[in-house]
């Protein structure tokens, strides 16, 4: 969907840390189980029944592996389960957005096995539909929001929050370098090495079928709008520094609509966009960054390139023009090669979301507005990717997980998105 340390020392230290989007390495071989749970985020795709988050048992030497072990209603139903965190905090307490009722959960998710809804929220700090969310070394959460007010329309802002989701402190993304129906804060990846933090923009739009807001914006006016850009923003109070445009790659419009930064070993970002373009942000601690064009994925924006992950030396992306997922060796972040590539079968439509196993060697992909759920196994040396045949449902001879929105097998489908690991 779019839909006063010294730099070494620092950077050191933050890429051992698992926080603001930075990918930890791959665990060693002898680590071959890994977490235990897997918690999906789903909702009723006819949105009569409660959405709710489910836990699915991934210990390969356990007799109920694949299977749902629990689940966990949240107050509501119909409002597009979406993001979570893309890394399980520390704390185990997560953040996961409900995206068209603008609504975000805040989950104790500390017993995996079983999660329990903490607290909630529409608006925080009078800002509104809020993206996505990354850890920041204090262990507060920084969230990209499209929306100032209740309503669904621009110029949204960044905003520090804590575990209660009560503002630590916020700041508009609104910029004299853009009209406010170009900024929507999107995703993000924070460089507290760098004192840095790069945003996304591009609008997530609504679906046709959502009661927003009065004073929400058409799908067909967000439908109209084509953003291009990122910005930088100062970490340590939140100052807006610069906002930059994607390059053309010269062969289309692959620099159209930022999707996902991630950080780097080597310090830089990468943001792919969801056009099948491949960006790398440079000299961001400097007073000119700058923006390059890296590659181009397979597909389009009708196909969609959705999220990626970082393990090891490897950049992960989901491309839904495979369908399935391409490793590049990032060892050399300004020349990228192609380590290997994973399609998977067709039923498998349109790849969007992905994290990986911290404690392992896999990945969970699900799809965009899909039921399915898919582990991947991960060569960390080669980048090799497989899909995992003994994960399924009882009795299946496919892979995958069709979710449903009860455990009658009967029941109907249940749209899954953000997915993580659980490590207890």
């Amino acid at each position: 969907m779019r839909v006063s340390w010294g730099f070494a020392s620092v950077l050191a230290l933050l890429l051992a840390a698992t926080c603001a989007g930075a990918a930890p390495a791959a665990k060693t071989s002898k680590q071959v189980h890994g977490s235990p749970y897997l918690l999906v985020w789903a909702g009723d795709e006819r949105r009569e029944r409660p959405d709710f988050l489910a836990v699915v048992d991934v210990n390969p030497s356990s007799p109920r592996y694949g299977q749902i072990i629990k689940r966990m209603p949240v107050r509501g139903s119909g409002m597009m389960p979406h993001h979570t965190e893309y890394e399980f905090p520390a704390s185990g307490v997560l953040f996961a957005n409900a995206w068209a009722g603008g609504h975000t959960f805040i989950i104790d998710a500390g017993k995996a096995a079983s999660p329990q809804v903490k607290s909630d929220f529409v608006l925080a700090g009078g800002y509104g539909f809020p993206h996505s969310f990354v850890r920041l070394p204090n262990g507060h959460v920084l969230a990209t929001f499209q929306s100032h007010g209740a309503a669904y329309a621009p110029p949204g802002g960044l905003l520090e929050l804590d575990e209660n989701g009560a503002v630590v402190r916020s700041a508009s993304a609104a910029t004299p370098e853009l009209k406010d129906d170009q900024v929507w804060p999107y995703s993000m990846a924070v460089v507290p090495a760098l004192d840095r933090v790069v945003v996304s923009n591009t609008p997530m739009g609504m679906p046709k079928w959502a009661k927003a807001p009065e004073g929400s914006w058409s799908s067909e006016r967000l439908d109209a709008i084509v953003t291009k850009q990122v910005q930088i923003w100062r970490l340590s109070d939140l100052k807006l520094l610069h906002t930059l445009e994607l390059p053309p790659s010269g062969q289309g419009h692959q620099n159209e609509f930022p999707a996902e930064p991630r950080l780097l070993p080597d310090g830089s970002v990468y943001v792919n966009t969801f056009s099948c373009g491949l960006y790398r942000v440079v000299d961001l601690g400097t007073a000119a960054p700058r923006v390059e064009f890296v590659r181009i994925f397979p597909g389009s924006m009708q196909e969609m390139c959705g999220v990626p992950v970082i393990v090891g030396k490897y950049w992960i992306q989901t491309v839904g023009a495979l369908p399935g997922l391409i490793a590049l060796d990032i060892s050399d972040p300004a020349k990228p090669a192609e380590a290997s590539r994973l399609q998977f079968d067709h039923s498998f439509h349109m790849p969007h979301w992905i994290a990986a196993d911290r404690n392992g060697h896999r990945l969970v992909v699900t799809g965009n507005d899909q039921s399915w759920v898919l582990i991947v196994n991960l060569d960390p040396q080669t980048g090799t990717m497989s899909v995992d045949e003994k994960f399924h449902e009882p009795g299946a001879t496919t892979p995958g997980l069709r979710f449903t929105t009860a455990d009658q097998p009967k029941s109907g489908p249940a749209l899954v998105h953000g997915s993580l690991f659980a490590p207890k």
